[in-house]
Formats: C-alpha cells, sequence, structure tokens
C-alpha cells in the first residue's frame, strides 16, 4: 500500500483532526473541557454532549501519546480500511463514538480520551479478520489486545474505555459478519 493510495484515507483525516484538537488544546488549555466525561450531560446542557464526544476523539495528553497514535492509526487503520472500505471505515469511527461517548457518559468515573482506543478497536478488528482467515498472525493481534486491557489497569488509564472498546469491535464485527 503506498501513501498515494492512502493519501485521503479517513485514517489519515481521523490523524490531522487529532494533530489539530492537540495542537489546539496546547494553545488554549481550555479546549481540554472537551475531554470525555459526564461533566455537560449532568449540567444539562446537553447540546454541548454531541460536540464533547467529538472534540474528545482528538484530544491528546502529550505529543508522544499523539505520536504513537498517530503512528498506530495510519498504519493498522490504512490497512483495516482497504480491506473494509472508506464508508464502512468511516461508519465503524461513528458507531464507535456514540457508543463509547454513551458508555463513558453514564458508567465512566474519569474524563477519558477516545483515539487511543479507537486504535485498538482497529486492532481488534483486524485481528478479528486475520482469525477468521485461518492467518497465524492473529496471535500477535491477540498478545497486543490482552496488553492494552492490562494497560487499562494502571492508573490514569481507563479500564473501562479500553473494555468497552473491546465489547464495541466484537459486537461491530459480529454484525458485519451476519449481514454477510
Amino acid at each position: 500500500m503506498s501513501f498515494l493510495q492512502t493519501k485521503f484515507s479517513v485514517s489519515n483525516t481521523l490523524i490531522l483532526l487529532s494533530i489539530f484538537f492537540t495542537l489546539l488544546a496546547f494553545i488554549f488549555n481550555n479546549m481540554y473541557i472537551f475531554w470525555m466525561n459526564d461533566r455537560f450531560f449532568q449540567a444539562g446542557i446537553y447540546y454541548i454532549w454531541p460536540i464533547q464526544m467529538f472534540v474528545s476523539q482528538f484530544l491528546h495528553g502529550n505529543i508522544m501519546h499523539l505520536l504513537f497514535n498517530s503512528i498506530f492509526v495510519y498504519y493498522f487503520g490504512n490497512i483495516l480500511e482497504s480491506i473494509i472500505g472508506s464508508q464502512k471505515m468511516l461508519l465503524f469511527f461513528i458507531l464507535n463514538t456514540l457508543f463509547l461517548g454513551i458508555v463513558i457518559t453514564f458508567f465512566g468515573r474519569a474524563t477519558t480520551v477516545w483515539i487511543s482506543g479507537f486504535a485498538l478497536a482497529i486492532l481488534s478488528y483486524y485481528t478479528l479478520l486475520l482469525w477468521q482467515r485461518n492467518n497465524p498472525e492473529y496471535t500477535g493481534g491477540v498478545t497486543a489486545i490482552v496488553l492494552n486491557l492490562l494497560i487499562g489497569l494502571s492508573p490514569w488509564i481507563s479500564f473501562l474505555g479500553h473494555f468497552w472498546w473491546m465489547v464495541f469491535w466484537g459486537l461491530f464485527w459480529y454484525i458485519s459478519q451476519k449481514k454477510k
């Protein structure tokens, strides 16, 4: 897969949005009020909630977080997108945003950042495709998923987010398979 083939992909657009919103937040620190939590929902400011769900997808705590997520989404996101198509990738992202926004709002106890979880959802979906095709490389994906879930047990990292991202990609993959 060459760069020209993925130049205008959904995955690359998500990376550019992540760079934009993260740099904007570095300049204007008050952007971090949009990290996902139940603040606006509990305050009854319901019209901000969808904006919060969208913006929180792209905010990162630091440059290394942004760099590693961007590399991951660039590599695995573009591979998955070339397999499932751009429309399905965009649907995957939108449904992931809605699903996790609801889960974090109603069950979360802390602020959560999402693009990391979307990267995990990409890896998980890709791993299931490898498993479905009897490709032994799926075991590396399983190892990475387990490690990601264990990382979710660390302080300052959302286990709830990591767990429900895992549930989401499983549901999305299962429903995708049923529609075939």
